[in-house]
């Protein structure tokens, strides 16, 4: 199994700073026509991811869980029935992680995923348990609430408890993603503490990412490193840039980062995103 954070400084593609291709979006819409991922097909799934490597050679395989459960909540209307069947907050994060189906797809795409990265790592990549907390809520038809320490620590119960089917699967780290939420309305990462301990048991690194700041919180025991928008005020350990439209327009990233998460705009023209990306070194 590669390891995660050596891969850092050596990376898989040979690039002399490893790029993290998040593609999912682009390749559903270049490669699919814009129809859902095969997340319930393994072989076709690995065909699919298969296309995607060829053509980003991205130092670490995502598999971003996010959308595999929103595709399960989309062509399951008894699982998004069952969610909403409490209102108790975290009931439909509860119900969610806990269907027995959709595990074991999750298990079987990671293992597709696996295959294709000719050495990279398998990086598993979700919200960060605050955010699907408010994702599952909308998804279940029910209010979202603001999170709270508590409501945090609950949902962080349940994703550690999820993560445990994954004991076994090729997995090398995971991204605790907490999409545009503000630095000021972050949880801090130690609420967290449940999934901490459960990646720490595994051996998985854990790293939280944020679209918006450099992350604001500091060395947290269990975070082994920071993406974001900028370079983070206060050193903790790895860090990595999110690569903002600068990056597709042929600018270098800033600030030296260990890694640069490059998300590939699902419009985007095919002859610029490939120029860019063969102009990597």
């Amino acid at each position: 199994m590669p390891e995660l954070i050596g891969s850092l400084s050596a990376a898989p593609s040979g690039r002399a700073t490893p790029v993290w291709f998040d593609s999912l979006a682009y390749c559903r819409e270049k490669l699919l026509g814009g129809e859902p991922v095969p997340w319930g097909s393994p072989g076709e799934l690995a065909a699919f991811a298969g296309k995607a490597q060829g053509m980003f050679r991205s130092d670490a395989q995502l598999v971003d869980l996010a959308d595999l459960y929103a595709w399960r909540t989309s062509v399951d209307d008894g699982l998004r029935t069952s969610m909403g069947a409490r209102s108790r907050v975290g009931y439909a994060l509860r119900t969610l992680l806990a269907d027995e189906k959709t595990r074991t797809v999750a298990v079987d795409a990671v293992s597709a995923v696996s295959g294709v990265g000719s050495g990279s790592p398998v990086v598993l990549t979700m919200p960060s348990p605050s955010r699907w907390l408010a994702i599952s809520a909308e998804q279940a038809g029910k209010p979202i609430a603001r999170p709270d320490p508590d409501s945090a620590d609950t949902a962080a119960m349940y994703l550690a408890d999820f993560l445990r089917i994954f004991a076994t699967a090729p997995v090398d780290g995971l991204l605790l993603d907490e999409g545009s939420t503000s630095a000021s309305d972050l949880t801090a990462a130690d609420a967290y503490r449940p999934v901490l301990n459960v990646a720490e048991h595994y051996k998985w690194p854990v790293l939280m990412c944020s679209e918006t700041d450099a992350w604001p919180h500091g060395p947290i025991s269990g975070v082994g490193g920071w993406v974001g928008s900028a370079p983070p005020d206060m050193a903790a350990g790895t860090w990595g840039l999110r690569a903002s439209d600068n990056f597709w327009s042929g600018g270098d990233p800033v600030g030296a980062p260990d890694l640069v998460l490059a998300v590939v705009p699902a419009r985007a023209d095919p002859e610029a995103v490939m120029a860019r990306v063969r102009a990597l070194r």
